[in-house]
């Protein structure tokens, strides 16, 4: 079983719609799939529990058929609410020789009648003792029935998987469970050392074949002798035009510039000014858009190199001087601690490869400007590692090559936010009926009985410095359907000793913001889950709560509702006598917080379950230097008037708070202007 919000396998193609012979009859000696749709104990949920279970169907040889019957289709769990909010998956093993794995599945609705769409995921040669780790090999969406997919692999152990789309907004599925005919058929390889060779499809080599099956199949099919005698430079270019595969190789052009390969990128620094990407006599040398890196093709590209500072979201963009004629490409690659990129770790590239992004900047209306620059945030960048940084040219691989490329020359701006806190990702709990669950605790005006339905959920401003100024707030969950939401409303309580419930006096920072796109992260088990609010006030070091919370602006006729996700396991648990709950509120200051607990739903097996309340969030920001001396804001050695401005900036919150008391007032006011000139 599979939650609407989960995504499973990395790629998800639509084909073309049509429509066949389709019978789902099992034919004698046909496998029946041991669980029916949206059982309450999953017998093949795969990879959606822990420890994952499958059903193994055996070994199949070439040239034999096994055909499987099942159940699947969108539903509702028992005793949850009408709709279609689950999906029933049916996760298989299945071993086979080296050669072709084909797939094809024939749907029925929950009548019995025919209907064409359906998935199929398949991941060639699993890790028998870790099955769940690994992208799929296909991930495929069709309208096609019977729907047919395969793979050509080495001999082992594959993973399958079938189900039904994702339901759209809808009061009743359209794909509800019914029942399938999965056949297997396997073809043996044409060459058999497709099957057997461990050497480089990428690297000239006296002995025939390589070790992708399905590339070396493909290439000694053009060409026998690539596998009957030996494979030279001409199967690697057969390889490379055919597979999509790459090898790494940089001339530059006269002239070029000094970045021009990857072996000898550019080392920058955060907000290292002037910073200029010129890619005007630029060769080529990264992946081409064979290789599927990113949907926008990359040529005369140019290289740096960045260290991340600590743990936070490292942003590099070129918006500030580019526009609609200026269409460049950005592509991130990890490289860990080692900044030194070798022509062999070059010639690895796809395999560090993080992310590429394409027409990312805004104009002043707030719309993407197609063909324009780019800006990129790495919102998990690690501590004290490097990352390889591509910016090239669009151009348009069916009408010319990379030197076809787009040309400009624009300033590179780099930023970083530090993490204040984190709670880690959000994930699904468990239900009743022992379904995965991804649960967001309402959060907004949502009943006229419950106007100020907030949480109150405890972070820390760690003491690694003294004070920080907050720039991004990111919350995780989803709104409700039939709810209005204009803004995204925040609070930061106090958090005293024994954490007590927040009370209006606790109060210290509040603001709005629109209402913000969800976004996907994929650590977690919600698609589409985080929020950003941006923000820009100091907190000092210390305990706090945060609320977050959607509004309109007519309450009593129309509500708003942010259902934020619980089970983050790196927050801070509330725990009293009675066990785990949450503050929450339905109005506020009277009665305010109080406790909250769920009923139904446990943790998933091995997670704490203590963490059941922890909302999933995080928060972002830059630690302010210490100061030389009291009131030396800037420290840079004077009282002067540029911390009167900040003093005065902070006036009634604790952003300048000076004598402790968590405001800014006259007493801070007073101890900064006695000390006024040069820090003693």
């Amino acid at each position: 079983m599979l939650l609407a919000t989960f995504v499973v396998g990395t790629t998800l193609v639509l084909s073309s719609s049509a429509s066949g012979q389709c019978s789902v009859v099992p034919p004698p000696g046909s496998i029946v799939s041991p669980d029916g749709c949206g059982a309450t104990v999953d017998s093949n949920a795969g990879c959606n529990i822990t420890p994952a279970v499958f059903t193994d169907l055996g070994s199949i040889a070439s040239g034999s058929v096994t055909h499987v019957s099942g159940q699947m289709g969108s539903f509702t769990p028992a005793g949850g609410t009408a709709g279609n909010n689950n999906r029933d998956l049916d996760w298989y093993l299945v071993t086979a020789p080296a050669g072709k794995l084909e797939v094809s599945l024939s749907t029925a609705n929950s009548t019995g009648v025919q209907f064409a769409n359906s998935v199929i995921f398949i991941k060639a040669g699993v890790d028998v003792a870790a099955p769940c780790t690994g992208d799929f090999d296909v991930g495929v969406q069709s309208a096609l029935c019977p729907h047919v997919q395969s793979i050509t692999s080495g001999a082992g152990q594959h993973m399958i998987v079938v189900t039904v789309p994702f339901e759209p907004t809808a009061t009743a599925p359209i794909y509800a469970c019914g029942t399938y005919l999965m056949t297997l058929t396997h073809t043996p390889l044409a060459f058999a050392v497709c099957g057997t060779s461990t050497a480089l499809c990428t690297d000239v080599h006296s002995t025939g074949g390589c070790n992708i099956a399905s590339c070396c199949e493909t290439v000694c099919g053009f060409n026998p002798l690539c596998c009957d005698i030996g494979w030279d430079a001409g199967c690697i270019t057969n390889a490379v035009d055919q597979c999509g595969l790459f090898v790494y190789n940089c001339t530059s052009p006269a002239g070029a510039p000094a970045n021009d390969c990857a072996t000898a990128s550019r080392m920058i620094t955060i907000g290292q000014p002037n910073v200029i990407v010129d890619n005007t006599g630029a060769g080529t040398d990264g992946p081409g858009p064979a290789v599927g890196l990113c949907g926008s093709a990359i040529g005369k590209d140019l290289w740096f190199t960045i260290k991340a500072p600590a743990n936070g979201a490292l942003t590099f963009t070129t918006c500030a001087s580019g526009d609609a004629t200026t269409d460049s490409v950005v592509e991130f690659y990890g490289l860990g601690t080692d900044p030194v990129v070798t022509a062999a770790r070059a010639a690895l590239m796809p395999d560090y490869v993080i992310g590429c992004i394409d027409d990312s900047c805004l104009d002043p209306a707030g719309t993407v400007i197609i063909g324009g620059a780019t800006a990129v945030t790495l919102i998990d960048a690690v501590a004290n590692e490097y990352y390889l940084v591509r910016v090239g040219g669009w151009y348009d691989p069916t009408v010319g090559g990379a030197d076809t490329a787009d040309t400009f020359v624009l300033t590179i701006d780099t930023s970083f936010e530090y993490v204040v806190f984190s709670t880690g990702p959000q994930h699904f709990i468990v239900s009743t009926a022992g379904v995965n669950t991804n649960v967001g605790l309402s959060s907004g005006c949502i009943a006229a009985t419950s106007q100020q339905r907030w949480l109150a959920q405890p972070f820390t401003a760690p003491s690694t410095a003294t004070s920080w100024n907050v720039t991004r707030m990111t919350v995780k969950g989803f709104a409700p359907t039939g709810v209005t939401n204009s803004t995204m409303n925040y609070v930061i309580w106090n958090r005293l000793t024994g954490n007590p419930k927040p009370v209006a006096a606790d109060q210290l920072i509040a603001g709005s913001v629109p209402m913000p796109v969800g976004y996907d992260n994929p650590v977690d088990d919600a698609a589409n889950a985080s929020h950003d609010i941006d923000v820009a006030f100091s907190l000092p070091a210390g305990n706090y709560y945060l609320t977050a919370y959607a509004s309109n602006a007519a309450c009593a006729t129309t509500f708003s509702n942010f259902a934020w996700f619980v089970s983050a396991y790196d927050g801070i648990n509330l725990i009293d006598a009675t066990g785990p709950f949450a503050w929450r509120s339905a109005s506020f200051p009277t009665p305010g917080f109080v406790r909250y607990t769920l009923a139904g739903y446990t943790m998933q097996t091995g997670a704490d379950a203590n963490d059941m309340y922890n909302t999933a969030f995080d928060i972002f920001g830059s630690p302010v230097a210490a100061p030389a001396c009291v009131g030396d804001y800037d420290a840079n050695g004077f009282r002067n008037g540029a911390d009167l401005a900040t003093l005065l900036s902070g006036w009634g919150s604790p952003a300048a708070d000076i004598t402790g008391d968590g405001q800014t007032n006259g007493s801070d006011l007073a101890t900064l202007l006695s000390g006024w000139g040069p820090c003693p």
